[in-house]
Formats: C-alpha cells, structure tokens, sequence
C-alpha cells in the first residue's frame, strides 16, 4: 500500500495547480474513518489502474481518462484526505496500534509535507513518534519541519537522533543535516534584528510594508530598507506604479519557493512567463556586511544572474541556505506565511499596496538591460 501511496502522491503534485470540476452533494456527507479509509484506497488503486490504461489508450479515450482521474484526484484531495486527517487526532488516541490508523497517519504526515504545512507535520509526527520512536520517515519529516519553522536546535536534535539511530533518510532529515546546525547561528543574529526593528516606534523609522492580495488570501511583507535599500527602494516604485496587479505566479516548487513579478504573466501578455521585466535591471545587494539570508518567508529578488534582477521576485518556503550570498533579500512575511507556502502556479497577484513606508522618494537606480 505504501508504494502505492507513493505513486499517486506523485500524481497529486502534478496536479496541484490544476482546477477540476467539484464532486458532487453527496460527497459532502459525513462518513466514518473506517469507510473513508476504503474510499481512499479505492481511489488510490483507481488513479493508479487509470495511470497505467493511459499509456495505452487512443487520443479520444486518453481525453475521457484524465477526466476521471481529475475527478478521482479532487475527491482525494478535498474530500477523504481532509476527512481523514480531521478525524485522525481521535483515531491515534483510541485506537493507535490499528493499521488502518498507523498507515493514515504515514500518508496525512507526507501529504502535509507535500504541501509546505510544517505546523500540521509537527502535529502528526509528534503523534507518530510517540507511539513508534523508530518511525523514521517521522522523525525526518518532523527534523525537517522544524527547520521550516525555525526550530532550528530542535532540528538539529531530531536529525541527531534518526542518525544515531541509522533512520536518516538523504533526502530528507540529511539534506538539511548542516543547515539546521549553521542556522542555529543565523537565526540568533536574524531574531535580534526582528527584535530590534520590531521595537521601533517613530513612523519615519519603521520598516515599509506591503500588502500583497492574491487569489490564495493576504500576504503581509515587510520590507529590509536598511540592508537592501536599492532593491526596496525599486520593489515600492513598482508596487505604486500598480506593476504588478493582475501577475501571476509562474514558477512554484514546493518546500523551496513560489516566483512572481514576471509581466508576461498578465493575461493578454504575449511573451512567454518567466522572462519578462520591467525594461531595466538593478545591481544585487548581497555584498553588503548586513546582508540578511534566507529564512521562511524571506522575500528576495529572482534574476538570471548577478546584477539582472529588475521585477521578479520569490517567496521562500522555509530557508534555502544555498541562495545566501547570491539573490538579494529584501523583505520577510509578517503574516500571511501559510498563504505565501498554499501559493501554486497560475495564482494572481489581485492587487499589491504600499501600507507604510518612511518619508522618502524612492526612486531605485537602474541599470540597462
């Protein structure tokens, strides 16, 4: 079942951003774990029985196959793993030596990995760990969703121990095994410039703001004038300038980043998405002293190499240790992180407005292209 599992969720991601038709009223009725678990592992083997008869099939019939499969993977998604993972804090309690419940919470635990929400990994992995401590795709996950939350010495232990234990997994608890060390350093001079900037209470002093509406929900941003003065200074400009009203995410990878900023995202833009800019580029800023790195939910500039950023930019999932030194960070989520990680390509920019700002011009200096 859990190779199963595996395959599909493969399937899942590759649908994420993919719309399809709602199921029907019925599906909203209530049901009970035990009959919701047979739901899903009949979808499952359905997605995979029609994965495979794709391969084979004729144009006309390939159009009917992934029509069900969208209607299989919707329901997946929206109803029975929702249902599910509701109603598996309860099943854990009463009855967690049961395989139906062991195996819903493996799958809850990577489905909510799959789709950046840390918090709600904790949650089933602290679970997990409690009943099994040799769970090693818990104990990674939850190392790795410490991290993402900025835990960082929680994930260092937790990375320790499935190590000790001979349970890490490369790819997950080992590919963030230095990070979560190194960060443990960063993040105490990064909390105390939060701390500091935080305090500040004259108005002319306090960081900008920016206020992103998106087709997920609100994204709050604050602003790094006094490291990366440049690059804000250029990001204000164009938000005034309503630049970026109406743009669309077009490149999304969860646990990384979603990036945005691109005109030929617009929909009667001409241009392919991802190559578009203002008409003008500006020099990085990462040689700077402060320089701040990459944290979850840093906002930082995208370019095609050093000093060619101009309007695209990326919201990180959770720190990205590898783009320090390289793309400029200009700006953190003060609220909103869980819309900015929900964020999937296709998403639109509906509107992006300056909140605060100091009493200033800001007029960046440009560079030609």
């Amino acid at each position: 079942m859990r190779n199963l599992f595996l395959c599909s969720l493969v399937a899942l991601a590759m649908t994420s951003s993919v719309s399809y038709a709602q199921p029907g009223d019925a599906a909203a009725k209530p049901v009970d774990f035990k009959t919701l678990c047979a739901q899903r592992d009949a979808a499952l083997a359905k997605i995979d029985e029609l994965r495979t008869a794709f391969q084979t099939a004729t144009p006309d019939k390939r159009v009917t196959i992934e029509e069900e499969f969208g209607t299989t993977v919707t329901d997946l998604r929206e109803r029975i793993f929702v249902g599910l993972e509701n109603l598996l804090p309860e099943q854990l309690e009463k009855n967690p030596e049961d395989e139906q419940v062991r195996e819903t919470a493996a799958m809850i635990m990577q489905i909510a990995f799959q789709e950046n929400r840390y918090q709600d990994v904790l949650k089933v992995t602290e679970k997990v760990i409690a009943l099994d401590p040799q769970d090693a795709v818990a104990l990674n996950l939850n190392g790795v969703a410490r991290f993402a939350e900025h835990d960082f010495a929680g994930a260092v232990a937790q990375i320790e121990k499935a190590e000790t234990a001979k349970l890490l997994i490369p790819e997950l608890g080992g590919r963030y095994k230095k990070d979560a060390q190194d960060y443990v350093e960063l993040w105490k001079t990064e909390a105390a410039t939060r701390e500091r900037t935080d305090a500040i209470a004259d108005p002319n002093l306090q960081l900008p703001q920016v206020l992103l509406k998106t087709t997920q929900g609100d994204i709050l941003i604050e602003l790094f004038e006094d490291e990366a003065p440049n690059t804000v200074a250029n990001f204000i400009s164009l938000v005034e300038s309503k630049y970026y009203d109406g743009l669309r995410f077009h490149r999304v990878i969860p646990g990384f980043m979603a990036q945005g900023g691109c005109p030929n995202t617009r929909d009667d833009a001409q241009g392919a998405p991802g190559t578009g800019g203002p008409g003008y580029n500006i020099k990085c800023e990462t040689g700077a002293p402060n320089a701040r790195v990459h944290f979850s939910g840093s906002l930082s500039m995208a370019h095609a190499g050093k000093d060619t950023g101009g309007s695209q930019f990326f919201l990180t999932h959770l720190p990205t240790s590898h783009l320090n030194g390289v793309h400029t960070v200009f700006g953190r989520v003060v609220n909103g992180l869980d819309v900015a990680r929900s964020l999937a390509m296709g998403d639109q920019i509906v509107s992006a407005t300056v909140v605060r700002k100091r009493n200033h011009e800001y007029q960046p200096a440009k560079i030609s292209e």
